[in-house]
């Protein structure tokens, strides 16, 4: 096996894995719905953790920009409530 086909197959196995990381990001997220009205914080950082793992996937994978967009987006909207909550909670 030549050094490129070894880089092939490597990058091959990597992108599988991102592919297969999809399945964690929908547990997650069903996790994080289950759990955000009875514990607010532990949700908001479960769908956290969710969104970054999309927005990963999508430059790993090489997604259109849309997914990316929507990947940005939905982070940028648990970052905020997050932060509102935060920060609500600090001026109470």
């Amino acid at each position: 096996m030549t050094k490129e086909e070894r880089k092939e197959r490597i990058t091959k196995k990597i992108e599988k894995v991102f592919e297969l990381l999809n399945y964690l990001v929908l547990a997650l997220l069903i996790i994080g719905q289950c759990t955000v009205g009875s514990n607010y914080f532990v949700g908001q950082f479960v769908y956290l953790s969710a969104n970054v793992l999309a927005v990963t996937r999508c430059f790993v994978l090489k997604r259109p920009m849309a997914d990316k967009v929507k990947d940005f987006c939905m982070l940028g909207i648990t970052t905020g409530l997050i932060l509102i909550k935060v920060l609500g909670g600090i001026h109470s």
